[in-house]
């Protein structure tokens, strides 16, 4: 990222130069902050921080800062390939490391507001149908666990006909929440397309600039893992799966007491 600001720089206005040099200084501070943040930390205005992004070629600040957590697991060692030589001993510490950078790439990513938004929609819903596949149908399974008994009518489907049969019935009432690790299985696309057309609140948990996420009423993130097969695979189901647990706690968060009542009982019935 450091290289890339210095090729720009000497194109950039006083005020992007302002934010540039505070980024090239500490990124890793600039990742940690938000967009309100970083303008007050260089002194300039949101609109500006917003310029310098577009300047480095990103999109806005959401991708500023994922760039920069790609690029700080990048300036290190590669500690979570794992080969066929490697130690054994050594391999739950690259499983680890691996994880660790999904997770610095999915907090760079966050998106709060979509959270908190999807939450609400959860709350008032008549109706939940969540959608997996692949891999993802056992993700969508545990989201519905953690669902049932704050939201009404969760329902949780991997087999593709029922889950068109389902999205056949929503209406505006509904909520759909649509779970593929690519973004991109034709199925899913197509569910996500025919909930929202019907009215449902259609929220994917699904890789950015894929058609599920074009599809999506609400996008929560979940950026690929910048590793070979079949690590990627491995490390794509970490994004969701957290996503899915801070989407049920703010859920839990903003129910009503009644409900988290409920919850409580349902829970001491677990006896685990």
């Amino acid at each position: 990222m450091r290289a890339r600001i210095a090729e720009i720089l000497d194109r950039l206005s006083p005020a992007e130069r302002k934010v540039a040099e505070l980024v090239a200084a500490d990124p890793e501070g600039a990742m940690g902050a938000n967009l309100a943040g970083l303008a007050r930390s260089a002194g300039v205005s949101e609109p500006t921080v917003i310029r310098f992004c577009r300047s480095l070629g990103l999109k806005g600040f959401a991708d500023l800062r994922l760039a920069l957590a790609r690029g700080e697991a990048a300036a290190g060692p590669a500690r979570h390939a794992i080969t066929p030589d490697m130690p054994l001993p050594r391999v739950a510490e690259a499983v680890l490391d691996g994880a660790g950078e999904v997770l610095a790439a999915l907090r760079a990513s966050l998106d709060r507001a979509a959270i908190e938004r999807a939450a609400l929609a959860l709350l008032r819903a008549a109706r939940v149908e969540i959608w997996g596949c692949g891999a993802s149908a056992a993700l969508a399974q545990d989201l519905a666990f953690s669902l049932f008994g704050l939201c009404r009518g969760v329902a949780a489907r991997h087999d593709p006909q029922m889950q068109a049969m389902a999205a056949a019935a929503l209406d505006g009432d509904a909520v759909a929440i649509c779970l593929c690790g690519t973004g991109r299985a034709p199925a899913m696309v197509a569910l996500a397309k025919q909930a929202a057309e019907a009215g449902a609140t259609v929220i994917a948990l699904a890789p950015p600039d894929t058609p599920l996420a074009a599809a999506a009423t609400l996008l929560l993130p979940c950026p690929l893992p910048d590793a070979p097969e079949p690590q990627a695979a491995r490390l794509s189901r970490l994004a969701p799966l957290l996503l899915g647990d801070a989407l049920a706690v703010s859920v839990s968060l903003l129910s009503p007491p009644a409900a988290r009542d409920r919850l409580a009982r349902m829970q001491a019935t677990r006896g685990d």
